[in-house]
């Protein structure tokens, strides 16, 4: 699925986003991301430096969620899709490479590639929970 302008100026803008995963036996996980990018009409990036629960369950099933709002304006999303988790090969190359132009030096430990499948509007009001 495209990920839509609005979405992506929003994702852009801000620092952090909240994903989720779910383990195989059906334990929710919920972690916050910083390095983040979204690389194509259909693809995101964000770094694993810390991840331990998140690339587990990634590994498992291949299922999240990210979830991302600003506290000013109320505009939010949620994204749902089939992650991987590279830790080499040409994903894990630019995901370095992404990471290294933020913070030389810095070796992600992976790097997880989201292909969107499904938007939803999480804006208070009438449009709330409507996929886009």
């Amino acid at each position: 699925m495209k990920i839509q302008e609005k979405v992506s100026t929003l994702f852009n803008k801000l620092d952090l986003v909240a994903v989720g995963t779910v383990g195989s036996d059906g334990t929710p996980n919920v972690s916050v991301v910083f390095w983040k990018k979204i690389v194509s009409d259909d693809t995101i990036i964000m770094i694993d430096n810390f991840m331990k629960a998140t690339k587990e369950n990634i590994q498992k099933n291949g299922k999240i969620c990210i979830t991302f709002w600003d506290p000013q304006t109320e505009e939010g999303y949620k994204v749902k899709g089939i992650a991987h988790h590279h830790i080499d090969g040409p994903v894990y190359e630019d995901g370095k490479a992404f990471i290294q132009s933020k913070k030389p030096g810095r070796i992600p430990k992976g790097v997880v590639e989201v292909k969107v499948e499904e938007i939803f509007d999480i804006t208070p009001g009438p449009n709330a929970g409507n996929k886009i």
